[in-house]
């Protein structure tokens, strides 16, 4: 029996939004950039003896395409935010996407599955630059951030699984604290003096 999971993916004008989702779908990417008004793809993703059919909404980083970026966030469940690792704009746009997604879907901060993927990997970075970033955004985001570049599946392929790894941790913790709750209670309240 497949999990269903509605993914979104999210960032700046160029940042291989589209091309990480077709190196991940398809095994292969388009190299000609053209930008993107909406699109969806479907994957299927095995992991911890789960299959998961992932829905896959590619936004529009167009201003005026906005009201598309809305609703194809509040049809998802979890999110991918994209920087590029060449474009320092587009590791300023990590809050404001983030904002988005907690206020377009009116939720508490943390209570939704949301990734980074650093893409172009394969750019001419030094390695040390691309780890010292990535370890800030880890930190200041407070999010799980990975590296990728469409140019390889398997990297593509580990940004899914990673943000899979996310929603089993945050349904797992939602499962368990209303356990956890209901069970301290009963300890503490047959405990009382």
């Amino acid at each position: 029996m497949y999990k269903n999971l509605n993914v979104c993916v999210l960032g700046s004008v160029g940042v291989g939004k589209t091309s990480i989702i077709e190196s991940a779908t398809m095994g292969n990417y388009d190299r000609e950039h053209i930008p993107t008004i909406e699109n969806r793809f479907r994957k299927l993703l095995q992991h911890n003896k789960k299959v998961y059919n992932v829905f896959i909404h590619d936004t529009a980083s167009i201003r005026e395409l906005n009201f598309l970026v809305k609703e194809s966030i509040g049809q998802c469940d979890s999110f991918i935010i994209v920087f590029s690792l060449n474009d320092e704009n587009s590791i300023e746009k990590i809050q404001f996407y983030k904002d988005l997604i907690y206020d377009t879907l009116k939720c508490k901060k943390g209570s939704i599955p949301i990734i980074i993927a650093a893409n172009k990997l394969d750019t001419k970075v030094n390695d040390s630059t691309i780890y010292q970033k990535i370890k800030k955004i880890n930190r200041q985001y407070s999010l799980p951030c990975i590296e990728c570049t469409s140019k390889d599946n398997e990297t593509t392929n580990s940004v899914f699984k990673l943000l899979v790894n996310n929603v089993e941790k945050k349904t797992f913790k939602r499962q368990m604290i209303p356990k956890l709750k209901f069970f301290l209670k009963k300890k503490f309240s047959s405990t009382s003096l």
